[in-house]
């Protein structure tokens, strides 16, 4: 008897030491320097772990939950910064992987109601999970690098990299990947953009079915949301659209700044994702895609991509601004533009002038992206200044799909956004350089079918009741605006990469501008406006043009634009809980020696 009360104290004393305590793992992601975990005082070293690297980790005993805490980084010179807020961690809480100095690691956002069902071929990619922001590290030969900064116009330097890809819940390698600068008038901006490509691990495997990707700099735009909301109410409108997030950026350890993070769209992948629900196309299937640019000072004189037929001489100036995008390697652009591109154009007009009743463009899609284009007061697009779109023929549906993108100069910023603003529907757009015309091939012959007018004002009046309700977009914004603050601030302090800057050298915003832009209702600035301004003005104004209203609250009747989220179904994923509870192992213990005993 007084053997087994022993063993029963002994257990109860074990189970009292033991229940109190768990084994609880913190991340968190760090460029430069050595972390340190700070609890109550209390400071623990972190190691890296070397195959996610910059990710550190340790595993600390803590007796009571929620637990407080943060962290202090070592830079190795003596000097140590520490975050100057605290973090909370709760019972049975997934170990995310934290980054340094940023108190939200996610951020759930009210989702935007859809206006149409979603493009029946498209495939979500989890890349663009927005309820985090993701990390960016290249490493590439530092010569290289400068000399794509010293000669940004120089489209053929090129520099393998080594990508890491940093989220909340996983670290992905790609080692063998190639940067490149991107854009085109953006080459000579202080924010250089970047494109990656060849994203595939060891495995072959890509980044979230993406091998290509685009880090758009958005210098232009104090908020760094504009493209973000354009692509979402796209998304909304059950369109083909280039997804994006923010992500940060860093190059050879250096900070480069807050990026967005989008799709490339000629890039094979992107196109099967998007139109044919992830399927390749048969090996003998080549899709045509044609991107037009815009260019009224061009030395042939001005032309810019309005989709107008000219005639069949493909040597006509207003066909020199298509450009094949396609996988065809072999064949001159000339060659595809006469083949492909010029019986588009003459069906369009054929469908204009009653000489064909149908064409293979497709005609919805097409006029959804005019309501946002509208709407928004994209200037730097189709309608406003013809181009920054794609064209693109998928051969196994025999359609044409238009494409729109570049979305950074929309709500406010970019060109007259007062003339954009009192510029009527029916009198759009406003002309802003001479000798370019208000002709739109195929918007003006889709428009001239009343059938199509009518559909044309309905899109708009359902697109103002779902996703462009006030009620609702500004909440989405708000909630963005929250995730990001702190590296929109910390990408203003940044020094820039093109010190030879020849195009908006003069443009430094402060996170007062970033405040206003993502709040302010009122008319600051005189060549920008904040989005809810703007939005507001633009409704004001259309919803007086068409005699129509703006409920009181959104509709949300066929269901919401769903977030990809990363959190789910992660097969690289790091974030499964690392606590291991201390209670749990009581209990085997006290099974163990009870099975002993007995």
């Amino acid at each position: 008897m007084k053997f087994n009360k022993t063993i029963s104290i002994l257990l109860l004393t074990a189970q009292s030491l033991l229940s109190n305590a768990e084994s609880v793992t913190f991340k968190v992601l760090a460029v430069n320097g050595t972390p340190i975990l700070n609890i109550g005082g209390k400071q623990y070293q972190m190691e890296l772990d070397p195959d996610r690297e910059p990710l550190y980790k340790v595993k600390v005993d803590v007796d009571s939950f929620p637990v407080k805490y943060n962290y202090i980084l070592d830079n190795g010179n003596g000097n140590a910064e520490a975050e100057q807020f605290e973090r909370v961690r709760n019972e049975g809480e997934k170990a995310l992987n934290e980054f340094f100095n940023r108190s939200i690691t996610v951020k759930e956002h009210p989702l935007l109601p859809k206006a149409f069902e979603s493009f029946e071929y498209y495939v979500p990619s989890k890349l663009y999970d927005d309820t985090h922001v993701s990390t960016i590290l290249i490493e590439c030969d530092p010569t290289i690098l400068q000399q794509m900064y010293s000669d940004t116009e120089n489209k053929e330097i090129k520099a393998e990299a080594k990508v890491t890809y940093a989220s909340p819940y996983g670290v992905r390698k790609f080692n063998q990947a190639v940067l490149s600068l991107s854009g085109q008038s953006t080459r000579s901006v202080p924010k250089l953009s970047y494109t990656l490509k060849n994203l595939k691990d060891e495995n072959n495997k890509e980044l979230f079915d993406r091998s290509t990707v685009k880090l758009r700099a958005e210098h232009m735009d104090p908020s760094y949301l504009r493209d973000k909301l354009y692509g979402d109410v796209l998304n909304s409108l059950g369109v083909p659209a280039a997804q994006n997030k923010l992500t940060r950026v860093f190059i050879n350890k250096e900070p480069i700044g807050l990026f967005d993070i989008s799709d490339d769209i000629p890039s094979g992948r992107y196109l099967r994702e998007t139109f044919n629900k992830g399927e390749k196309y048969p090996a003998d299937v080549i899709n045509p895609i044609f991107k037009a640019d815009y260019c009224p000072s061009c030395p042939i004189g001005i032309t810019y991509g309005d989709l107008g037929y000219y005639g069949d001489d493909v040597t006509n100036p207003m066909y020199a601004i298509y450009t094949y995008k396609g996988d065809d390697e072999t064949t001159e652009n000339n060659v595809h533009v006469q083949q492909e591109l010029i019986p588009l154009l003459k069906e369009i007009n054929d469908y204009g002038n009653g000489t064909a009743s149908e064409m293979s463009l497709d005609i919805d899609s097409f006029l959804k992206y005019m309501a946002m284009e509208f709407v928004s007061g994209g200037i730097d697009n189709y309608w406003v200044k013809p181009g920054n779109y794609y064209v693109f023929k998928d051969l196994t549906k025999n359609k044409w799909y238009f494409h729109d993108a570049d979305f950074h100069f929309s709500f406010g910023v970019g060109g007259e956004p007062d003339a954009l603003l009192n510029t009527s529907l029916a009198q759009y757009p406003p002309i802003f350089d001479e000798g370019v015309t208000k002709a739109r091939g195929p918007l003006d012959a889709i428009r001239s079918h009343p059938e199509n007018e009518e559909k044309f004002k309905k899109i708009m009046e359902r697109l103002l009741s779902t996703a462009l309700h006030p009620e609702v977009f500004n909440a989405r914004l708000e909630s963005l605006a929250a995730l990001i603050r702190e590296d929109a601030q910390w990408d203003m302090t940044l020094p820039r990469v093109n010190g030879a800057a020849t195009i908006d050298a003069d443009i430094k915003f402060t996170p007062e501008d970033f405040e206003t832009h993502v709040t302010s209702d009122q008319p600051v600035g005189i060549d920008m406006y904040p989005i809810k301004y703007f939005l507001n003005n633009r409704i004001s104004s259309l919803t007086t043009e068409l005699g129509i209203q703006v409920p009181a609250a959104h509709v949300e009747d066929i269901g919401v634009v769903e977030n990809p989220s990363q959190a789910k179904n992660d097969s690289n994923s790091s974030s499964a809980v690392e606590t291991i509870s201390y209670s749990v192992l009581s209990s085997f213990i006290v099974l163990f020696i009870t099975l002993i005993l007995y």
